[in-house]
């Protein structure tokens, strides 16, 4: 596997973090003064809606302003969601449309959010990724009213699809290559499935076309066998450090702790780019584990369990850029209670038009449950969350405000 020829060492990571400069990048985010209004979107179809295979449909989207009608595939989505009764979609039209004022995409995702009574923490953690630099991606989302069949269906999330050209990933260069959920930083490699090929999620360039999945294999080795020299002078140049580390300290930050090892996308831009990570599934964050579970730190992400986290952090210098970094997006208020008391009641505007007859629909003290904590209870425990984790964090990284 060829490496790229920027030399960018773990050594020389607390400069290159220390010199970025941070900026908030939340496009989803409405105008202010514009009076809040829930968009709507409408699947039709002929025939049910399957699990596994696109069903042809049409949809009817409406925002008060501006309307689309068109085309397009859908099915239901998401893996251990499926048991849950208000099910997610994938919707994929032939063109690319903006919708809800997101950047224009052919793919997008109708995302349940049943078992999060926020609606917001996928949302939170995707803008908070993005905030800290620019070299993160995320994917953009708003909030909807959806119908099935003129049948209501209750508030989602609409999110972009994290596709090669959301990634901005070079279709034409043969080192490129997106992975969804690869098993690169296990330990112990979970056991292959014999009817999947695709194990490891490649989602360009097609897998049936070419299999690039030889880069995991490298990536694995490199990390669990390169001597200690190797590995600190060249980890930068396969990996870019500075998204590295602020996707570690995002999972630090929302103890996130089914993100170590899964719920992101691993891609190469191209063969002059490292490769970087992008998040995804982030229900498991903010107090609450992804079942649903108050996790109020009572335990916490176990870093350690990824073979990159566990490496690094074996380094000084590593150990040293996470706590600069922390201090830089502490000082500049990204990870602060202001900025997410800031989001939550930005996209408290949007749930709440939504959020009665979503409850109607699906009530709070459902059994998938483990309460029934209401909507607002529910952000209470967020901020709470908040509050005790930055206290935790502060203290590790020796953090005190000016």
């Amino acid at each position: 596997m060829k490496m790229t020829s920027r030399k960018t060492t773990v050594f020389s990571c607390v400069a290159l973090l220390l010199s970025v400069s941070l900026f908030s990048c939340n496009s989803s985010k409405k105008p202010k003064g514009k009076k809040a209004v829930l968009p709507a979107m409408e699947i039709n179809t002929k025939k049910a809606i399957d699990w596994h295979k696109k069903t042809k449909a049409s949809v009817t989207y409406k925002d008060g302003r501006d309307s689309v009608v068109a085309e397009c595939t859908v099915k239901f989505r998401g893996g251990a969601s499926s048991k849950y009764p208000k099910h997610s979609y994938a919707v994929k039209f032939a063109e690319k449309y903006s919708l809800c004022g997101l950047p224009a995409t052919k793919s997008w995702i109708l995302n349940a959010n049943y078992i999060d009574k926020t609606f917001m923490r996928h949302k939170i953690c995707y803008d908070l990724f993005r905030q800290m630099g620019d070299y993160n991606r995320a994917s953009r989302c708003a909030y909807v009213h959806v119908l099935e069949n003129n049948s209501p269906q209750g508030l989602y999330v609409l999110m972009q699809r994290l596709t090669r050209s959301v990634l901005n990933v070079d279709k034409l260069d043969e080192e490129a290559a997106v992975f969804k959920d690869p098993k690169v930083f296990f330990r112990e490699m979970p056991a292959k499935d014999p009817a999947d090929a695709n194990f490891h999620e490649q989602t360009f360039p097609e897998f049936e076309k070419e299999d690039r999945s030889y880069m995991i294999d490298s990536i694995r080795d490199f990390i669990q066998n390169a001597p200690d020299d190797k590995f600190y002078s060249e980890v930068g140049e396969l990996f870019d450090l500075r998204n590295v580390v602020d996707w570690h300290l995002l999972l630090l930050f929302t103890n996130n702790g089914d993100g170590v090892l899964k719920n992101f996308y691993l891609y190469r831009q191209d063969s002059e780019t490292p490769f970087r990570i992008a998040v995804w599934d982030c229900d498991h964050s903010f107090g609450r584990d992804g079942d649903n579970e108050k996790n109020m730190l009572e335990h916490t992400i176990g870093e350690r369990r990824n073979i990159l986290f566990d490496r690094l952090l074996d380094n000084k210098s590593y150990i040293e850029s996470l706590a600069g970094r922390w201090k830089q997006l502490r000082d500049s208020g990204v990870f602060s209670l202001e900025n997410i008391s800031g989001m939550m009641a930005e996209n408290d505007k949007y749930i709440r038009l939504g959020l009665q007859e979503n409850a109607s629909l699906w009530p709070f003290d459902s059994e998938f449950y483990f309460d029934s904590a209401d909507y607002d209870e529910e952000c209470g425990l967020m901020t709470e969350f908040v509050r005790m984790n930055l206290r935790m964090l502060d203290e590790r990284f020796g953090y005190s405000a000016k």
